[in-house]
């Protein structure tokens, strides 16, 4: 089988489980479509990059890549299926999986631009009636698909993510060494994901103020993970930002001291106003550390009983939630234990060999 895949769609850890299935799977080729050139080191012998220009860098050269240049490069290549994030081809007669639907045009406009809006509004409702599969992290956005477009439930299958089993809870040691590295020896607060203004992090921030001059503590507030759109203007943001000096931005870490640093947290605090993405609340709660989370269906799905819940617009409600759990530690420690009976429901969880068994369904 030859399996084709948007690898430019696709976000590092979706990334990392074609690569683990490549190695699981070496009688199969996997084909991963770049938009341009790419450096990948000590690839499995199974898998060729293929390159197609132009990058999809706009509207028009989107159209381009995605119904002239990718139908040639798939027949070309001889793929048998062909999967993608967010985008998938209108003009091949190949079948494809699609993953992870965009919705955020419909739950955040302000952030989109409006062609790009008029492009979702245009093509979304087309993308998921041509894919074969659909591919989703969640039954709330399962079925808010079916509701919105209309779609047969039985095209969408739900895969929860799966962490890795090396990505778990810091020796108490290690979590002393990440405070005085990362926070002067201080407890923190600590903010996994994307970093954007789109993530609600101007709220955070704000809400952090209220804490500190409510609690007048020493704590700190750490923000980690990948550069997001309008980055600059948040670090921008930050530097007028009163408590700048307790606030730290930490890009570049390495997985295993990313889980060192989560672990040694006091709380993780993610409060988006929308949200399709939260593995990291499931990092969280498999590193024992209680969870801040606003009140969306994708959090309650994931977090359950696991989490104090904000509204995400409401700033006094999320530091009211910072000083509920800085002041009782009885309820933070239930909270993790919590959390450690949540984070089960996604242990047995293998992402790879399920995504896999959806390939070899939409090749029948």
């Amino acid at each position: 089988m030859r399996i084709a895949v948007n690898a430019a769609s696709l976000k590092n850890n979706r990334f990392q489980i074609f690569l683990e299935l490549a190695a699981l799977h070496p009688q199969h080729t996997f084909l991963l479509f770049f938009d341009n050139e790419t450096k990948l080191n000590d690839l499995p012998e199974n898998i060729i990059p293929v390159v197609i220009n132009p990058p999809a860098t706009n509207l028009l050269k989107r159209r381009i890549w995605y119904h002239l240049k990718l139908p040639a490069a798939l027949k070309k290549n001889k793929a048998d299926i062909f999967i993608s994030e967010r985008f998938i081809s209108l003009k091949t007669k190949v079948p494809q999986i699609l993953m992870q639907p965009d919705l955020t045009y419909i739950h955040q406009p302000a952030f989109i631009e409006k062609k790009e809006i008029g492009f979702f509004k245009k093509n979304n409702k087309k993308f998921i009636e041509t894919a074969n599969e659909i591919i989703v992290n969640s039954s709330f956005l399962k079925n808010e698909i079916v509701t919105r477009f209309k779609t047969d439930d039985k095209k969408i299958t739900v895969i929860y993510p799966s962490i890795k089993e090396d990505f778990h809870a810091a020796t108490y040691e290690e979590r002393e060494i990440a405070k005085e590295t990362y926070a002067e020896g201080n407890e923190y607060f600590i903010y996994k994901g994307i970093i954007s203004p789109q993530q609600n992090l101007t709220n955070l921030l704000k809400a952090f103020s209220f804490f500190k001059k409510r609690q007048r503590s020493k704590m700190q507030l750490i923000i980690t993970g990948e550069r997001g759109e309008k980055y600059e203007e948040f670090v921008g943001l930050l530097q007028s930002y009163r408590f700048k000096n307790d606030v730290k931005v930490l890009e570049d870490i390495s997985e295993n001291e990313t889980a060192k640093i989560l672990s040694s947290a006091y709380a993780m605090v993610f409060v988006p106003s929308y949200e399709t993405e939260a593995s990291e609340v499931i990092e969280a709660m498999k590193c024992e550390v209680p969870l801040i989370v606003s009140s969306i269906p994708l959090l309650k799905e994931y977090c359950g009983e696991a989490a104090l819940y904000a509204e995400s617009e409401k700033i006094n409600d999320i530091a009211d939630k910072m000083m509920l759990i800085f002041k009782d530690e009885q309820m933070r420690k239930e909270l993790i234990e919590k959390g450690r009976l949540q984070q089960t429901v996604f242990e047995n969880k293998n992402a790879t060999e399920e995504i896999f068994e959806m390939i070899k369904k939409g090749t029948v």
